[in-house]
C-alpha cells in the first residue's frame, strides 16, 4: 500500500464517487414528479437536490481526471481527457470516459436553459444521460482496477439495476399521468367547494286568526318577500 501514491488513490476514489452521484442524479430526475416525493420536498426542493447531484458527479469526474494526470502510473495527458481516441492507456475503454464526460457535461450545461429548446429537443438531448451511464459502466469495468473486487461489482450491478428500473418506469409509464392526477385534484376540490342548491317544499297556508275583540275572522297572509 506504501507504493500506491496519493493521485492514483485519488483517481480511484473520485472515479468510483463520480459513478455514485451520476447514478443518484438519474434516479432524481425521474423521481422529480412522483408523488412520493411531492410529499416530501417543494418543487424547487427537488429540483435543487437534482441539480447539485449532477454538479458533484462534474467535480469528481474533475478529480478523476487531475489524479490520473498527476500519477505517472498510466501517463495520462490533458488532451486525454477530453480528446477520443486520444490516449495510450486502453484506448478504446479509455474512450468510453472521454465521451462519458462531454455527455455529461452537455447535459448540464442545456439542463438550465429549457425555455431555449422546443421540449422535444430538450427531452432528446436529456436523454443523453442514459448513454453517459452506461459509457461510463463500461469505461469503469474495463479500466478500473478495483473492477474485479466484490464491492465495487455490487456497486455497478445495484447502478445498473436501479437505473434500469427507473428507465422502465420513465419509458413506460403514462406520460400524462402527472397532468391527469392534477387535473382530477382540481375536479374533486371544485365538487367539494361548489354551492349546495336545497330547493324547500312551500308552506303550507296558516290557519284563520279570530279577533275576540271584534268578533271578526281574518286570514293571515306572509309578505311576497318573506314567501321566497
Amino acid at each position: 500500500m506504501s507504493n500506491v501514491s496519493f493521485w492514483w488513490i485519488l483517481a480511484r476514489s473520485s472515479g468510483v464517487m463520480a459513478y455514485v452521484l451520476l447514478t443518484a442524479s438519474m434516479v432524481a430526475g425521474v423521481f422529480l414528479h412522483s408523488r412520493l416525493m411531492q410529499r416530501m420536498a417543494s418543487p424547487i426542493a427537488r429540483m435543487e437536490w437534482h441539480k447539485v447531484l449532477a454538479i458533484l458527479a462534474l467535480l469528481m469526474v474533475g478529480l478523476h481526471g487531475l489524479g490520473l494526470v498527476m500519477d505517472t502510473f498510466v501517463h495520462t495527458g490533458w488532451l486525454d481527457l477530453i480528446v477520443p481516441g486520444s490516449a495510450t492507456y486502453r484506448t478504446l475503454w479509455t474512450t468510453f470516459g472521454v465521451v462519458t464526460l462531454w455527455l455529461m457535461l452537455i447535459v448540464s450545461a442545456t439542463a438550465g436553459a429549457r425555455k431555449h429548446f422546443k421540449a422535444r429537443t430538450w427531452k432528446a438531448i436529456h436523454f443523453a444521460s442514459y448513454a453517459a451511464f452506461i459509457g461510463a459502466t463500461v469505461h469503469g469495468l474495463m479500466t478500473g482496477t478495483d473492477s474485479g473486487l466484490p464491492w465495487m461489482l455490487a456497486i455497478y450491478i445495484a447502478s445498473t439495476g436501479v437505473v434500469a428500473g427507473v428507465a422502465a418506469r420513465r419509458f413506460l409509464s403514462d406520460p400524462n399521468a402527472p397532468l391527469k392526477r392534477r387535473r382530477a385534484a382540481r375536479a374533486a376540490s371544485d365538487r367539494a367547494h361548489r354551492p349546495v342548491h336545497v330547493e324547500l317544499p312551500p308552506l303550507p297556508p296558516l290557519p284563520p286568526l279570530r279577533d275576540d275583540a271584534s268578533g271578526h275572522t281574518r286570514e293571515f297572509t306572509m309578505p311576497p318577500s318573506e314567501r321566497e
